[in-house]
């Protein structure tokens, strides 16, 4: 499939022209959703909080469309359909399939999981909820609120004895240094987009393999998206600033993975060609 030439990082993250097409194109599209759009429970979700945060990512994830009024309901509806939506739902049963994969691997061995940048991971409460593997889970994200609601969502599905929460960086190697015991399985899905510097990636695998040294790694990497330049434009991250994504190909991640000691990258695409979700092993 031939893929339409998109903007690069670099042409991203500068303004555009103030009264080019474009510009005015861009200007008049975040106009309509900071008012109209607001009708939307997930545009709203997104605006308050970032289209780049685990708070809107877990909305997606339940697509179940909320507004005011009929006309609030619709435009979430629209919202929720649109493909980087679907995409990620879609990498989230993929990342489902991932881990329990890994678990039947181990044929009942006890198991330590650890997100490093979990949001909710209710993915990995379906997975729990399905396996009769022996895990322990440990969720660590920047935000204690998420884990907190995320904590009370594993209490009401009886999931809590095996699970952990603490709060951390997961770019922060004295943070890294403080996981206890070692996990066999790292995740880290939906961060290396949202991370601007190419040596900041290559320098985590690295610290990963040095202090962590999982028997497994599971990521994924936004390879392409024809809506980039809308979400950039149109849209705000968690800062209040434009949501530029990074977007790189699968194949730079990964090598940059094997440089830190990471090997055997198993890789699944999304049904839109939008995410790679990979797993290698130590």
């Amino acid at each position: 499939m031939q893929r339409n030439q998109i903007p690069s990082f670099e042409e991203l993250q500068k303004p555009l022209a103030s009264f080019g097409s474009r510009s005015l194109y861009y200007k008049s599209v975040s106009f309509l959703l900071r008012n109209f759009g607001m009708f939307s429970e997930g545009i709203r979700i997104g605006y308050r909080h970032g289209f780049d945060s685990g708070n809107i990512m877990n909305y997606i994830y339940e697509n179940d469309p909320q507004g005011s009024l009929y006309i609030g309901k619709a435009i979430d509806s629209a919202f929720l359909n649109q493909k980087t939506c679907k995409a990620f739902r879609a990498i989230k049963n993929i990342q489902k399939d991932f881990i329990s994969n890994y678990l039947n691997e181990r044929q009942g061995i006890k198991t330590v999981i650890a997100d490093l940048a979990s949001g909710k991971a209710d993915y990995i409460y379906d997975v729990m909820k399905e396996s009769n593997s022996d895990v322990n889970v440990l969720l660590r994200d920047i935000n204690k609120d998420t884990l907190a609601e995320s904590k009370e969502i594993a209490e009401e599905l009886g999931l809590s004895e095996n699970i952990s929460y603490e709060v951390g960086d997961a770019l922060d190697k004295e943070s890294l240094k403080k996981i206890y015991p070692k996990p066999n399985l790292v995740i880290e899905v939906g961060l290396y987009g949202i991370i601007h510097d190419d040596e900041q990636i290559r320098d985590h695998f690295k610290a990963l393999k040095e202090i962590l040294n999982p028997d497994a790694l599971l990521f994924n990497v936004q390879t392409y998206n024809e809506q980039i330049e809308l979400i950039a434009r149109a849209l705000i991250n968690q800062e209040g600033e434009p949501c530029v994504w990074h977007l790189r190909s699968v194949d730079l991640v990964i090598g940059w993975a094997e440089e830190a000691g990471f090997k055997n990258p198993q890789i699944t695409m999304d049904p839109y060609d939008i995410y790679a979700v990979v797993m290698m092993r130590g």
